[in-house]
C-alpha cells in the first residue's frame, strides 16, 4: 500500500509517497536508539517525491530539525491513532 501525502511546508507543497515498509523502517530505527535524527532524515529522503527532491533538500540544510517535524507529520497521517478498547 503507497499513500501519497501532501504537507504545505512555508509556502511548497511537497508530496511524499509513503509505503507500509518505509514506515516501519523508520519506526525501527528510531526505536533501535540510535540518532533520531537521522532516522528522520533518512525517512522524508527516501519518501518525498523524486520531482521534489533537490528542493526538499535545500529546505532541509536550510532548517536544523526539519526532517523530525516533517517525520511526526508523515507518521501521523500515515498512521492514525486508533481508538482501542478491550473487551473483556
Amino acid at each position: 500500500m503507497k499513500q501519497v501525502i501532501t504537507l504545505g511546508i512555508g509556502t511548497t507543497d511537497f508530496a511524499f509517497n509513503v509505503t507500509a515498509q518505509d514506515h516501519n523502517d523508520f519506526v525501527d530505527a528510531a526505536a533501535r536508539g540510535g540518532s533520531m535524527t537521522a532516522a528522520a532524515k533518512n525517512f522524508v529522503v527516501r519518501v518525498i517525491d523524486p520531482a521534489q527532491k533537490e528542493d526538499f533538500k535545500k529546505l532541509l540544510d536550510s532548517s536544523p530539525g526539519a526532517e523530525l517535524q516533517i517525520a511526526g507529520a508523515l507518521k501521523e497521517e500515515f498512521s492514525p491513532v486508533l481508538e482501542i478498547t478491550v473487551k473483556k
